[in-house]
């Protein structure tokens, strides 16, 4: 069985399963959707049949899109994730794509919920992502960029160049997808006459967008040639290809993060005990190169940076707080075969992670000792 087919499969399922408690959720839903800021012109719907076409929210549940809350709510006035967003999308069309098992993106590693629905967003154009090859799971997302998400898996259809909201003009970031949603009365503005691109989306605005664009989108989004390349995140072997001081650090790293022996204590030096930056100093010392004590300083003595796609062997990776050198809180030295070795935290201890295994806070770029 194919992807898109196990998917539809999944949505009548849920269609089916939505049918018995439809007529409550679906009082609820109205009644939300009677109250969203921004409203947005109904302009039909591709539904099946038995799901339900006068309100959104019933209708992306019972498609299996979307789903609400343990306590029976759906959070219609919440905002939403960009990586919630493309999930939504995602179940919607039930795309074919290239499923490579590659990463296009620094903040989007192998194993999330929303892992290849971003992956399929790349591939098909529908989003470019941020400086830094960064997507942003995690940032609430904007009016403006949703409309934009769905005017591309549409196909950017021509749509007409009349601004048509007071805060909107021609040529603005997000013009022409709002202008095309406005003109086929996908969406419209609020009661002042603005759109407010910049303003979160909310899950009850989502649903709308999503069931009045579907008619535009329905049946898209199929991919065979990738409109983005992949990262190239596969780093170099160490002790096979580095020498010099590096290979023998990342020795000792490596051996280290595989003893049973080794464990994480703050402020630990070893031989077997380390925090953070005393792992990565320990390894350093291993070469015969010297780095400062704490993890800010190991950040600012970096003599270059990198971005983590072209990170190898020997180079440093940091997490912050504040996504700046100030607050730095984590370090980690790069071995072979992607991986990390690190000293944790007393529960996990001293370890070989994956590079991207916690995308939150980490820092785009890598630091390189020549």
């Amino acid at each position: 069985m194919s992807t898109s087919q196990s998917r539809a499969g999944q949505r009548r399922s849920a269609r089916t399963r939505f049918t018995a408690a439809l007529a409550g959720v679906a009082t609820v839903a109205v009644a939300a959707s009677a109250s969203l800021a921004g409203s947005v012109a109904s302009a039909g719907s591709a539904a099946a049949a038995s799901c339900p076409t006068g309100n959104a929210i019933a209708w992306v549940q019972c498609e299996g899109i979307a789903s609400g809350y343990a306590n029976g709510s759906f959070g219609a006035d919440r905002p939403v994730t960009r990586a919630e967003v493309a999930a939504m999308m995602f179940r919607q069309v039930s795309p074919s794509y290239v499923q490579n098992g590659q990463q296009y993106f620094n903040d989007v590693p192998a194993g999330k919920y929303f892992t290849e629905p971003v992956a399929w967003m790349a591939q098909a154009g529908i989003t470019g992502g941020y400086s830094g090859r960064l997507y942003g799971p995690n940032r609430n997302i904007s009016r403006g960029e949703l409309a934009a998400f769905l005017y591309r898996l549409a196909g950017s259809p021509a749509s007409s160049s009349t601004a048509r909201f007071k805060d909107m003009k021609n040529g603005q970031t997000f013009s022409q997808p709002i202008n095309w949603m406005a003109s086929n009365k996908l969406i419209s503005g609020y009661k002042d006459g603005t759109f407010r691109p910049g303003q979160n989306v909310t899950r009850g605005e989502v649903a709308i967008m999503l069931k009045n664009s579907n008619p535009k989108v329905a049946g898209r989004g199929d991919v065979r040639t990738p409109q983005m390349n992949p990262l190239s995140v596969t780093v170099e072997r160490a002790s096979s290809t580095t020498t010099g001081w590096k290979g023998k650090a990342i020795d000792w790293a490596t051996a280290k993060a595989k003893s049973t022996k080794t464990y994480y204590q703050y402020g630990g030096n070893g031989p077997y005990a380390f925090d953070c930056s005393g792992f990565t100093t320990g390894a350093f010392a291993a070469g015969g190169e010297s780095l400062p004590r704490n993890s800010k300083s190991q950040y600012t003595a970096a003599e270059s940076r990198v971005p983590l796609s072209q990170a190898k062997p020997g180079d440093l990776v940091y997490w912050s707080n504040n996504g700046s050198a100030s607050g730095v809180y984590h370090v980690a030295i790069v071995v072979e075969g992607g991986k990390i070795a690190h000293a944790r935290n007393p529960t996990s201890g001293v370890t070989l992670t994956n590079l991207h295994y916690s995308p939150a806070n980490m820092l785009p770029q890598a630091g390189r000792f020549d």
